[in-house]
């Protein structure tokens, strides 16, 4: 088996995952009949548990079992680099709630008042805890071995992916009974379709400051923000401001991808430059 995990890290991890997060969750509602609707609010806690071990537990787990006293060193290194930079900071925590912010307050003004940010503040403690769990495996296990092979857009997409279909089992639970077929749209376009460019964005930033704690504060924005500006907004709308939440995420992923691209562009032209400068300077006069 081991031999077998340091061959597929990642998919033993995602098996990990999956297998404690939705193990745990089968078990309490096969204990009520699998009656997702009328479960105790000891069940849920036990749910949300469920769903902060299973990325934690299985990161380090797999640290342990794979890399030793030496990975588990690294994964402290890093949750505990904080000179990163402060733009990066503020790409971390301000990322989510702007974006979030520039579509609900036109969407309210121009649309429908039902669309105006909650400013649910205490609810921002979910953020953090999610945050600082789920973390530990992602981006601690996780992100670093897939940028040994992908680079951080590939690498983030295939991530991203993982991570929103591993909350299907949560969403199905808290939304099939009363939304039925329409459950699936609205798990494609909150969860895969969201979830994805976020995590590519959060892969860009643990790529260019190798920190852990910069990805769990990043994750912590991201599910606090959410909890606190949450509008009071019916399912149809709901699935407006979704949308077009995602389709600002999917064009900020697709800008910050061609300013990459021009800058290495630029990059690889410099030492050519360079040369050429050599060469026009240590030319003869004739």
């Amino acid at each position: 088996m081991k031999r077998w995990l340091c061959c597929y890290p990642l998919l033993g991890y995602y098996a990990a995952v999956y297998g404690i997060s939705w193990g745990i969750i089968f078990l309490v509602v096969s204990a009520h009949d699998f009656d997702l609707v009328n479960l105790r609010p000891l069940d849920t806690g036990v749910i949300f548990a469920a769903m902060l071990l299973g990325p934690s537990v299985g990161g380090l787990l797999m640290t342990a079992l794979l890399d030793g006293h030496a990975g588990l060193r690294r994964l402290r290194v890093s949750l505990m680099r904080w000179r990163v930079g402060v733009c990066w900071y503020a790409v971390a925590l301000l990322t989510m709630p702007l974006l979030l912010l520039t579509v609900l307050w036109p969407l309210s003004v121009f649309a429908d008042a039902a669309f105006a940010p909650g400013f649910q503040w205490p609810l921002f403690a979910i953020g953090l805890v999610a945050g600082s769990f789920e973390e530990i495996g992602w981006t601690g296990f996780a992100t670093p071995r897939l940028l040994v092979y992908r680079g951080w857009l590939t690498g983030g997409l295939m991530l991203g992916f993982v991570w929103a279909l591993w909350h299907i089992l949560v969403d199905f639970r808290a939304n099939f009974d009363t939304m039925r077929i329409a459950w699936l749209l609205e798990f494609v376009v909150f969860y895969i379709a969201t979830l994805t460019p976020y995590r590519i964005l959060m892969t860009l930033v643990y790529s260019k400051t190798r920190s852990l704690l910069l990805a769990i504060l990043m994750h912590a924005s991201y599910t606090g923000w959410l909890f606190v500006l949450y509008p009071a907004t019916s399912s149809v709308q709901d699935l407006v401001w979704q949308t077009t939440f995602a389709v600002a995420l999917w064009v900020m992923v697709a800008v910050v991808a061609m300013v990459a691209v021009v800058l290495a562009a630029i990059v690889r032209h410099q030492p050519l430059l360079a040369i050429q400068r050599t060469v026009i300077v240590e030319q003869p006069r004739i």
